[in-house]
């Protein structure tokens, strides 16, 4: 099986200043095309170290994609590092710099002179025009090795990965064995519970490599077989298993999912939110589309917007709090009818460091869900630092209203 290293290049990777995200974006697309990522490095932004991973990548990977130090600063030195380690110069592209002006220009400036130097690369290689930025991407074919050069903006790497690296990589390494790809999501379980629920039997069905991904809230399986009907097999298995728990067989996040339930029944949503701070509502709006079925929502954190923007009573505030199954069942039911939705939602709750008591500890957090026949509440208990009780309250949230539609 054909074999790939990435190599992304910056002291900020190294440092910690910037999370790697490009190393993830590309692995999963290598995988997906059926060649396996054996390394992934990064280096600082220095020709010499550039050019010791370039030597140790081509002698252990088919392809080798590289991000980063492509730019104008005097520390981007990539396109000068492959240009050396071929032993060539460098050579000017027109058009990548005629739309690096018109980038400029869009935005109501000119093109500073330093700019220039991004439409170049080593004269060995093929230029990978940059539609979403201004960096010239560039590959170079050699010795029966694909060598890809990406910018490291994320943005404009995935732009030039859909665009043409895709295509060239299917083009250029022809032995990828076929293998058949089984996803499936479960929400509301842990991995231990997943994989108890699984049992020994379930991998005595075949050759198959599985993968267990847990989160916050849900658990991603991943099985790898070169059987499509073994992998049809198991999927049934899955279902039969997990019953609703089991939200998907994409790589679809539970907000997208639970968005196409919502529109496939002409439903809508409204969410008031106290202690999460908006982060259910941030979540649900995050794919496109979101206004077919989100009607909007509040993050009622006083006691005067609970009142004021959700139409929670006074006298229940003072009798029961503004954490308990009263207000949060107020909340969901003020949320619905204000903002005119088929379905309210709620969560109040103790995120902490502070203000928990023995009655009501930290991560103490009520959510309600609210129709107009019946409103349901949950009592749900977290542990963990503020940031991560907000975290589980969400994604509590996200299935109780799966587990609702679902139903």
């Amino acid at each position: 099986m054909p074999s790939c290293e990435i190599l992304t290049i910056g002291s900020e990777l190294l440092n910690g200043s910037v999370l790697n995200t490009n190393a993830q974006y590309l692995a999963r697309q290598v995988t997906a095309l059926h060649i396996d990522v054996v390394h992934q490095s990064s280096c600082l932004d220095r020709e010499s170290e550039i050019i010791g991973a370039l030597d140790q990548a081509f002698q252990r990977s088919r392809l080798i994609i590289v991000t980063g130090g492509l730019g104008s600063t005097p520390d981007d030195v990539t396109r000068q590092a492959v240009a050396r380690y071929f032993g060539c110069g460098l050579t000017y592209h027109r058009d990548q710099y005629r739309h690096i002006v018109k980038h400029f220009q869009s935005s109501g400036c000119g093109a500073p002179p330093i700019t220039r130097c991004e439409a170049y690369f080593p004269t060995v290689a093929k230029p990978l025009l940059n539609r979403a930025g201004i960096a010239l991407g560039f590959y170079v074919l050699r010795s029966g090795r694909l060598l890809v050069v990406l910018p490291g903006v994320p943005r404009e790497l995935v732009n030039i990965f859909e665009r043409c690296v895709r295509r060239l990589i299917e083009k250029e390494v022809t032995d990828r064995p076929a293998w058949y790809w089984l996803t499936a999501k479960i929400i509301g379980l842990n991995e231990p519970q997943v994989m108890r629920q699984l049992g020994r039997k379930f991998f005595k069905r075949g050759e198959f490599e599985f993968g267990i991904y847990p989160e916050i809230g849900e658990v991603t399986i991943r099985i790898k077989s070169k059987q499509k009907r073994l992998n049809a097999g198991l999927g049934r298995e899955l279902k039969e298993r997990f019953g609703p728990r089991l939200f998907s067989f994409e790589e679809a996040p539970i907000a997208s999912v639970i968005g196409r339930a919502l529109r496939r029944r002409k439903l809508t949503l409204a969410v008031a939110e106290s202690c999460t701070g908006g982060l259910f509502a941030k979540r649900l709006t995050d794919g496109a589309g979101a206004s077919r079925y989100f009607k909007g929502g509040a993050v009622a954190y006083s006691d005067q917007i609970k009142r004021e923007a959700l139409g929670v009573s006074t006298a229940l505030l003072a009798r029961h709090g503004a954490v308990s199954r009263e207000a949060a069942r107020a909340m969901a039911q003020g949320v619905r009818t204000r903002y005119e939705a088929s379905l309210g939602m709620s969560i109040t709750g103790i995120a902490g460091p502070s203000g928990g008591s023995r009655r009501k500890p930290v991560g103490l957090v009520y959510i309600s869900l609210a129709d107009q026949n019946r409103t349901r509440t949950f009592e749900c208990r977290f542990l963990g630092d503020r940031s991560k009780v907000r975290l589980q309250a969400a994604a509590r949230a996200f299935e109780i209203l799966w587990r609702w539609l679902a139903h």
